[in-house]
């Protein structure tokens, strides 16, 4: 689901649901086998899209990449997605959350 909403996304044609980074968020924090597909696919998809036209769904990004990008023993990270902000965003991301 959380796919199929994020393609229809990146395509202009529906805008992502409220909720949604929330459901990510939870998603990171229960399903640890995810955090692959979201820190590498998820993540620059959303970048991809712009979600930082939209100021809620940007703050949840900036949660769910803080959350994982330093996650441990899975060797998974988020700092590739970070590193592909534009420069305007990653420092809103830099100024909130510290230097990636």
């Amino acid at each position: 689901a959380l796919d199929h909403m994020s393609g229809t996304f990146l395509t202009g044609e529906d805008p992502l649901p409220l909720a949604f980074m929330r459901s990510v968020i939870l998603v990171c924090s229960k399903h640890e086998s995810l955090h692959g597909w979201i820190c590498h696919t998820l993540l620059p998809r959303l970048i991809e899209g712009k979600i930082w036209q939209d100021k809620r769904q940007f703050e949840g990004w900036m949660r769910c990449a803080k959350m994982l990008e330093t996650s441990g023993d899975t060797g998974v990270s988020s700092k590739e997605a970070i590193e592909k902000l534009p420069p305007e965003q990653l420092a809103i991301y830099q100024a909130r959350y510290g230097g990636s």
